[in-house]
């Protein structure tokens, strides 16, 4: 069984690994410009973690990202929105996500629950976009994950909110409310009355 190693991050390392990897881990209309991951961690409001496996080779021991996870905190009500996450494109398949999002629940002991937001499968615009949301669903649901009612039209995506109950098994109930209170974490008001709305609860 693989042993991964989650190690909080620094804002040098996650801005190190935005450069790396998120271009080309997400698309563009989903990745926010670093100086905005910046501001809310200046706010206390971000943090991000880096998931490693030790592999020893003939030049010794070192440690090597496999995934990583990045958060927006509302600590009013006790909820992480799961900002970002992904496995390093060359370990996929390889159950490295499943590893880390277990490790979450412990890391995140002291959370009601982890909000994630996934495009849209009932939008999708052909069958092969759609196969590839439904598979990203079943990746969280297989992992503890569950789908909520409440949906979300955030800078032009489509999201269905799923959640994952930490220490509240009802981290469900008033989902609209826990999502409009982490992207008020994030932008000012003027910026989300353009550009955020909750379309179904």
């Amino acid at each position: 069984m693989m042993q991964l190693l989650a190690r909080k991050l620094t804002l040098a390392q996650t801005k190190e690994i935005y450069d790396l990897y998120m271009g080309t881990d997400f698309p563009p209309e989903e990745l926010k410009p670093f100086y905005m991951i910046e501001d809310m961690w200046s706010r206390n409001h971000y943090f991000a973690y880096g998931f490693y496996e030790t592999v020893t080779t003939v030049e010794g021991a070192r440690e090597v990202l496999r995934a990583y996870a990045y958060f927006v905190a509302d600590y009013e009500k006790r909820v992480l929105l799961l900002d970002y996450f992904a496995v390093i494109p060359n370990t996929r398949g390889n159950g490295y996500g499943s590893a880390a999002l277990q490790q979450l629940r412990e890391i995140c002991a002291g959370w009601k629950g982890i909000v994630i937001e996934v495009e849209d499968n009932e939008l999708a615009e052909d069958a092969a976009v759609r196969d590839i949301r439904n598979r990203r669903i079943a990746f969280y649901t297989r992992n503890g994950c569950h789908m909520t009612s409440t949906k979300s039209f955030v800078f032009g995506v489509d999201y269905r909110i799923m959640v994952l109950p930490i220490t509240d098994e009802r981290a469900e109930e008033d989902m609209a409310q826990k999502v409009t209170g982490i992207y008020r974490c994030m932008h000012n008001e003027a910026l989300l009355k353009e550009n955020f709305k909750i379309t179904a609860e």
